[in-house]
């Protein structure tokens, strides 16, 4: 017979589980005895678990919730966002090199522009446009790519020194160089969106739980069983992994060797100089090797183009997370070339992020292999959020409908590492997508 304490311990742990469970005592709750007291194991059971709190995370667990599956759940180790996603700049543009990424794009940005009305929350959009600038020697790649966009219906266009100096006035333009404009492109507030894809998963029934952390994924032969965690075991038949950075040392524990890379980027804020004027466009400048972006507080987020992030490996769990003095300047003096003005600018630092990189730059958007009910949206390289919305919709297709239909998304299987048939860019300038 079960002391009252133990009862009430019992009843206590029930109560907090949303997902329907199954209960075994321990050997200890069978008759022995541990110091004194007892233990009780739960197993938490649900249809299908997500790992990881994310962009990508929220937005499969929303699209899974709203097709009615069965009882979705998230686990994230630590609270929405906390990785990748809550600093990410979230530049959200359409401009790449290739079809499919491209659309993912077009289609994610749909979703941004009206993100109140379909998903929930509050507005996250800021259309800003976005000027891409190459030299002259990039000429025929760009036009190539361009007329490639504009077949898909992107607004984007080559633009001589003088428009670029209507769209931003604090922007100047060397004779040598080439600007591309693309009038949709904007940002999104990276934390808000996180929020509101799991406060509307909540809404269409998923479980989001915080601060449990995946330790191991059970299989039991080439079937997916669930995971262990800090809290105990997690029963699912089907696993999701959009672990950012963290994917390889769960993909360890089942003998999947996933190709992704914890890396080290670095962000850079000025506050403008108060006759800086209206807000400028988001750029991607590959002459001087970085990109930058208008934020709150009449600051400019800025980071490197050059890919640098890729020789800086680092442990997603103990990385420097400040900018390097060091480096900050440099950052300063290419932005004040474009943009004359900001070398009145206040620096106001910066921070260290991650990113999850795959040797060719694009995400893993498939099942893994040998393994029956996984899967993995993983290795983004710092392309994510843009996509997020659309990866999202295209995961539910594929675990509920059986195949990602909307757009086919083969290019970015899991194999193509293994078929030397890596996703390529004919840009000569920096990775584009």
């Amino acid at each position: 017979m079960f002391s009252r304490l133990a009862a009430r311990l019992w009843r206590a742990r029930a109560r907090r589980t949303a997902c329907h469970g199954k209960y075994a005592m321990s050997a200890l709750a069978k008759g022995e005895r541990l110091n004194k007291s007892w233990t009780f194991i739960m197993a938490v059971t649900c249809d299908i678990l997500i790992v990881g709190g994310g962009v990508m995370g929220t937005s499969i667990a929303w699209h899974l919730a709203k097709r009615r599956c069965g009882r979705v759940m998230l686990l994230e180790k630590s609270y929405l966002g906390a990785g990748s996603s809550g600093k990410s700049g979230a530049i959200v543009r359409q401009h790449y090199s290739n079809r499919l990424t491209a659309s993912m794009a077009q289609k994610s940005l749909r979703v941004y522009e009206q993100f109140d009305a379909v998903v929930g929350g509050p507005p996250v959009f800021t259309r800003s446009g976005m000027v891409l600038i190459v030299n002259e020697k990039d000429k025929a790649g760009v036009e190539a790519n361009v007329k490639m966009q504009q077949e898909l219906g992107i607004d984007v266009r080559a633009i001589p020194a003088q428009a670029l100096a209507d769209i931003d006035p604090n922007a100047r333009l060397k004779e040598d160089e080439i600007a591309v404009f693309e009038a949709e492109a904007g940002y999104v507030e990276s934390v808000q969106v996180v929020a509101s894809y799991a406060e509307s998963a909540r809404r269409e029934g998923a479980d989001i739980r915080l601060g449990v952390e995946v330790q191991k994924i059970v299989t039991k032969g080439n079937k997916i069983l669930g995971v262990e965690t800090n809290e105990g075991r997690y029963d699912a038949g089907t696993v999701i992994l959009a672990t950012g950075p963290w994917a390889a040392q769960l993909g360890k524990d089942i003998g999947v060797e996933l190709p992704v890379q914890a890396c080290r980027t670095q962000v850079a804020l000025y506050r403008r100089p108060a006759d800086f004027g209206r807000r400028t466009a988001v750029y991607c400048d590959f002459v001087q090797g970085i990109y930058f972006k208008p934020t709150h507080g009449e600051m400019i987020h800025a980071g490197s183009l050059a890919g640098e992030e890729a020789q800086n490996p680092v442990d997603p769990d103990d990385y420097n997370e400040a900018a390097d003095g060091a480096w900050l300047p440099g950052i300063r003096q290419r932005l004040s070339r474009r943009l004359p003005a900001m070398h009145r600018s206040y620096g106001r630092g910066g921070f260290g992020a991650l990113y999850a990189i795959t040797p060719d730059w694009h995400p893993i958007m498939d099942r893994l292999p040998g393994l029956d009910g996984a899967y993995c949206a993983i290795g983004f390289s710092g392309h994510g959020f843009k996509m997020a919305p659309i990866v999202g919709q295209l995961m539910a297709e594929m675990i509920v409908d059986g195949k990602a239909a909307t757009l086919d998304i083969s290019a970015l299987r899991y194999s193509r590492f293994a078929d030397n048939d890596p996703v390529t860019t004919p840009f000569s300038y920096g990775v584009m997508g």
